[in-house]
C-alpha cells in the first residue's frame, strides 16, 4: 500500500476503498495480473508489446462494473505502473503534480 496515501487518507479509508473495489466484482479479479501490470521491473517490454497489452487490459476494463471503484482506489494509492479503470498510470495522473 502506498505510504503517502496511508498518511493522507489513513489505513482504514484505504481499506474501505479497496473493499469497495473488491466488492464491485472487478472484471480483472480472476484474470492474468501481468496483463494489467506488465512484466517485472527487470524485464524489457518493447513499446509495441506494451501498447498491445495495455489495449487488451483497457478492453477488459471497458465493461467492468468496478471501474468507478477502481478509479477511486487508483487515485488514492497513486500506483507507479499498470492499467487501472481503463487508464494507464500516465493517463491517470496526466497534468497532476507528482
Amino acid at each position: 500500500m502506498n505510504e503517502l496515501a496511508a498518511a493522507v487518507l489513513g489505513d482504514e479509508e484505504l481499506s474501505d476503498l479497496r473493499d469497495d473495489l473488491l466488492n464491485a466484482n472487478p472484471a480483472c479479479e480472476n484474470g492474468d495480473v501481468d496483463l494489467f501490470t506488465g512484466p517485472d521491473l527487470f524485464e524489457h517490454e518493447p513499446d509495441d508489446v506494451r501498447e498491445a497489452r495495455e489495449a487488451q487490459a483497457k478492453a477488459v476494463c471497458a465493461g467492468c462494473p468496478a471501474r468507478a471503484a477502481c478509479l477511486a482506489y487508483a487515485l488514492a494509492i497513486r500506483p507507479e505502473a499498470g492499467v487501472w479503470a481503463g487508464l494507464t498510470t500516465d493517463e491517470l495522473f496526466q497534468g497532476r503534480a507528482a
